[in-house]
């Protein structure tokens, strides 16, 4: 039988981490390789880790095929960490730029319930190193009062008393415990409520830069795993300087015109590559221009022509 113990090794890794990455809907593969990432970075105490080869991978079950498709995508969607000449491989801690749709499923109350119960649970039984359960049972043993709390003058009373005994500090008082310094219930309701606001407006912000999110919540549909390809193929830095605010402004102009297709968003990407603009703001002007001139030609065409006098 298995004889697992702590003391052989253990994985240090942030609680808030591991729940980003069950919330987020990985495929088999890509969470073969993050877990495979976390042995040999974490699970060694380091913050990242070498794997040379890419034929490493198929110790996680990954085929040689996927190994460097997958790897890209991860890196595109700024999950892990990678650079090519070292081959040194990380975990993004910064799970808020994780391009990654949530799983339909995750509900987070009842994932913090679960969590909460966990917490609390008891453990009925403890074992110790000589592998004896520990007694469930009050020893007889004689117990000393500790005397850490009084004076050295003075002995611990044996007698149990009625009245209330207070003390009155020997010493100077502590600033901070002083009435003068107390803080207002209602000071420390507002500053919990800023934070819980900045917290709020800094996941909006990270939500509204992403483009599957902006996907799905804007009645394009759900993201087939063969669209995910498509879209992080204009990640790539060679089309534009802001890949994920353009793609989003080309899923806008579909809204704009009602049509809400990812075919129109690549139609527009092409468009906009083609005629070499690289920043959000020069796609802008691109639409302003194309929408005043659509509106032009309308205009004209609604004018009354004018009618030719032939003399009779």
């Amino acid at each position: 039988m298995a004889d697992v113990q702590p003391e052989n090794g253990f994985l240090r890794i942030a609680t808030e981490l591991m729940d980003e990455i069950i919330r987020r809907d990985f495929s088999k593969r890509q969470l073969a390789i993050l877990h495979f990432v976390i042995r040999l970075s974490y699970g060694c105490q380091k913050k990242d880790c070498v794997i040379e080869k890419f034929n490493m991978f198929e110790i996680a079950g990954i085929n040689k095929v996927d190994i460097k498709k997958e790897l890209k995508f991860l890196r595109e969607c700024f999950v892990i960490n990678w650079d090519e000449t070292t081959m040194i491989f990380s975990i993004n801690k910064d799970y808020e730029k994780w391009q990654i749709t949530p799983s339909k499923g995750f509900e987070k109350e009842k994932f913090d319930h679960l969590i909460h119960q966990n917490i609390k649970r008891k453990v009925s039984k403890t074992l110790t190193n000589e592998r004896k359960e520990v007694s469930k049972t009050l020893t007889t043993k004689k117990q000393v009062v500790s005397k850490i709390l009084t004076f050295k003058s003075e002995k611990v009373s044996k007698t149990l008393t009625m009245k209330l005994v207070k003390y009155e500090l020997r010493y100077q008082s502590i600033t901070c415990l002083s009435k003068a310094h107390w803080v207002r219930k209602d000071i420390l309701k507002i500053s919990f409520k800023d934070i819980n606001n900045h917290h709020d407006d800094k996941e909006k912000k990270s939500t509204e830069n992403n483009p599957f999110v902006f996907y799905e919540q804007n009645g394009f549909g759900t993201i087939p795993p063969s669209l995910h390809d498509e879209i992080n193929y204009w990640f790539d830095g060679k089309f534009f300087d802001e890949p994920d605010l353009i793609i989003i402004e080309s899923m806008k102009e579909a809204v704009r015109n009602n049509k809400r297709s990812w075919s129109y968003c690549n139609r527009c990407l092409i468009n906009w590559s083609n005629l070499r603009l690289r920043t959000l703001n020069e796609v802008k002007t691109q639409i302003k221009s194309f929408n005043h001139q659509i509106n032009k030609k309308e205009q004209k065409s609604q004018q009354p022509q004018q009618k030719y006098n032939y003399g009779f």
